[in-house]
């Protein structure tokens, strides 16, 4: 159980990493910043935000974890229906889990469940990818093949700008485990060093389960806040793949940083 005065450590430790976060956003989205140095400082902020959560879970009792909780925001057009899968992409890579619900005019609003740090990430992180899709899509779109429609280059573009960015949260996440198991290995061969082999402790639990343990925790609020969404697959069919690959590339080098309410559809990865 977490004492008091851990509790205000950690909450020391969590401002001083909000700083740090929102610092290291603001390098990677600096325009003279070069694509290498955006792609590292962004990784670097996501790496920093996993292994904040894997901490928390770590030292938390089960029964003291915040509450999950739910955050929403609306995202525009044009091409908001293809924007979701963006944030469904950086919600799991958070321990969260999305759902949206269309809007007048081909807008969609989503709600994030998750922890409250967590949430808040999803949609800080989200905020910087979306502004850097759009203005990378702008550019893609000056030099687009002429015999390609514009919308069905820029849909192309999307999917595989969301493609790849998922693909390096994916790695950077297994990366923060891996780090957090084999640190958390290394203190336990030190520890028993120092004490003596046969003391009777116990090896340290997996991060790898404790993550799984809190995402089960969410997934359970979830269903309980959203118990009528159906998963589904948002990618697209796309009819010309012209768009893809610059769209990957625009992907690689991103920063790792109300109408009338239809049907709502969970997203699943």
């Amino acid at each position: 159980m977490t004492s008091a005065t851990g509790a205000i450590s950690f909450d020391q430790v969590k401002a001083g990493l909000a700083d740090k976060v929102r610092k290291l956003l603001a390098q990677a989205e600096d325009p003279g910043a070069t694509p290498e140095e955006a792609q590292s400082f962004t990784a670097k902020a996501q790496q920093l935000m996993t292994k904040y959560a894997i901490d928390w879970a770590l030292i938390t009792d089960a029964d003291r974890m915040e509450k999950v909780t739910q955050g929403g925001w609306r995202i525009e057009g044009p091409y908001a229906a293809h924007k979701v899968t963006l944030v469904n992409a950086i919600a799991r890579a958070n321990d969260c889990r999305a759902v949206y619900t269309d809007l007048a005019g081909g807008a969609k609003f989503m709600d994030v469940v998750g922890y409250p740090d967590d949430v808040d990430w999803v949609e800080t992180l989200f905020r910087s990818l979306e502004l850097q899709l759009t203005l990378a899509l702008a550019a893609a779109m000056r030099v687009k093949p002429d015999r390609v429609h514009g919308r069905t280059y820029a849909v192309g573009f999307i999917q595989g700008y969301v493609h790849e960015v998922a693909e390096r949260l994916r790695r950077a996440r297994r990366d923060a485990v891996a780090a957090a198991d084999a640190e958390r290995a290394r203190q336990a061969a030190a520890s028993e060093r120092l004490n003596g082999a046969g003391d009777g402790g116990s090896a340290p639990s997996s991060v790898a389960l404790v993550l799984v343990a809190k995402a089960a925790q969410v997934d359970d609020e979830y269903r309980v806040r959203f118990p009528g969404a159906r998963a589904v697959h948002r990618y697209t069919r796309l009819s010309n793949w012209s768009g893809w690959d610059p769209g990957r590339a625009a992907g690689a080098r991103a920063n790792l940083a109300r109408g009338s309410v239809g049907s709502r559809r969970s997203l699943s990865a």
